[in-house]
């Protein structure tokens, strides 16, 4: 009897156990159906969301704007409402997509020195004169940096990311010409523009102004080139070929002028295998390109020689915004004014006396004066000197480490120079104009990217098969 039960009971613990192993096996093959399920799920969803975010900061909610208001001329108040609402929900978007599909991609894509920086950016404006305006901005800016690391790693492979950036590419393209065809007044600079109206005659197509066309048409090129070495050939060539006419009828002499700079400096570092020599390659000319700029807004031979050599030793009238950044950033050199900054506000538009000589501030910056138009030295003014050396660290060093390690493991040869041409360019056309830590800047987002995206090429090699020539 007693053997009996003990048969039975060895039965029944059996058939619980096989119960128990077939609900596990049930529920274990149920979560890898469900997994299976949202991961092919996001492959659809991610080239769409990427295509949204390309079309989104390339050609904004706003284009085609009219330069004849007066509203121009005057201090910057307010906002777009559209911005304001569309950026924030496609942040939260993004942010939730990555969450659920690559909870670790943020701890990937993270670098040290943009992490510091960020957090140095959000303690200069809570102590700046306007923390309510200055917060509001900072947090725009973490967004689009945000949404420009997870951009980059939306793509499954690169020519799936080649394709995508043609589609928009295009866009961007055929927009720019539709306007000058359709809508010269809000295309083209004329005598009726508010503001600079010796411009008269560029192309500027959607954009505010032709130096902001002229930007994006160079990035366009770099972007054209990178297609074509993808595969696409007739796409690339196409869109190099229509983006290079508009910069030339933009007449943006600065980005004209650095297509040929950038592509013979970018093909020289991406071949020079030692790290010392890179360095030299791409730091020593930006040097000397800031140290003939910036320093020729103050007298002393630096004047004289740049005036020697060049028609207009005041750079169309920057070296006027130079000097008065300087002299502001002097009276705030730890905290900086934050991301409000002195210029356009009634404090400077409408006060009755300007500093030292005329030729000092001219109506440079009472009537332009939005920006320093160069991005270090409106670093130092927004930041102060520690933000202008965290920022430095963050867009200059971080992605000189991550190029080399990137180059040495052998990622995608096409991807890495199409990254490397990006940033290069920025880190130039920064010393002329402000584009760094400029928000919805599509420039300075593209910027973000390529070094998002050279930090993610150091750490994860590309797969074989997605390797273009």
């Amino acid at each position: 009897m007693a053997r009996s039960l003990k048969t039975i009971w060895h039965i029944r613990g059996g058939l619980r156990r096989n119960r128990r192993s077939a609900i596990m096996t049930s529920v274990k093959a149920t979560g890898e159906a469900a997994g299976a399920q949202v991961s092919d799920l996001a492959s659809v969803v991610r080239p769409f969301l990427l295509l949204i975010v390309l079309l989104v900061y390339w050609i904004s909610f706003e284009p085609f704007h009219d330069r004849s208001g007066a509203d121009l001329a005057g201090p910057l108040e307010g906002g777009n409402i559209a911005n304001q609402i569309a950026f924030p929900l496609l942040w939260v978007v993004l942010v939730g997509f990555t969450l659920v599909t690559k909870p670790k991609y943020f701890l990937n894509v993270a670098a040290f020195p943009f992490v510091a920086f960020i957090v140095w950016l959000l303690i200069t404006n809570v102590v700046s004169g306007d923390p309510a305006t200055g917060l509001k901005r900072g947090l725009f800016e973490i967004i689009s940096v945000t949404i420009a690391a997870i951009a980059v790693g939306l793509p499954q492979s690169p020519r799936q990311f080649a394709n995508l950036l043609a589609i928009a590419a295009l866009a961007v393209l055929v927009l720019c010409y539709f306007g000058v065809a359709f809508l010269p007044s809000l295309s083209i600079h004329s005598t009726g523009d508010t503001l600079e109206k010796e411009l008269a005659g560029n192309w500027r197509g959607f954009f505010s102004h032709k130096n902001e066309a002229g930007a994006m048409m160079v990035a366009l090129i770099f972007t054209g080139l990178f297609i074509k070495d993808a595969g696409q050939r007739w796409a690339g060539w196409l869109i190099v070929g229509l983006a290079s006419v508009f910069l030339l009828f933009s007449v943006s002499k600065t980005s004209i002028a650095l297509v040929p700079f950038i592509l013979t400096l970018a093909a020289l570092v991406y071949r020079t295998r030692s790290g010392w020599l890179r360095a030299i390659f791409i730091l020593l000319p930006l040097v000397l390109l800031n140290v003939a700029t910036v320093g020729s807004s103050w007298p002393g031979p630096v004047r004289s020689i740049v005036a020697s050599v060049l028609p207009d030793a005041t750079f169309t009238g920057r070296t006027d915004l130079w000097r008065f950044s300087m002299e502001q950033t002097a009276e705030h050199p730890v905290f900086g004014y934050g991301l409000t900054g002195p210029w356009r506000t009634n404090e400077l538009m409408y006060r009755d006396k300007l500093p030292a000589e005329p030729e000092d501030i001219s109506g440079w910056v009472e009537e332009l004066g939005t920006d320093s138009h160069n991005s270090y030295l409106e670093a130092a003014l927004q930041f102060g000197i520690p933000g202008l050396v965290l920022l430095l660290l963050a867009v200059i060093y971080q992605p000189m480490r991550d190029f080399g390690t990137a180059l040495r493991v052998s990622n995608n040869p096409a991807l890495l120079r199409y990254f490397l041409r990006l940033w290069i360019y920025v880190l130039y056309t920064a010393s002329l104009e402000t584009v760094l830590v400029s928000r919805n800047n599509p420039v300075w987002f593209m910027a973000l990217m390529a070094i998002f995206g050279m930090h993610l090429l150091a750490r994860f090699p590309v797969a074989e098969e997605d390797r273009a020539a």
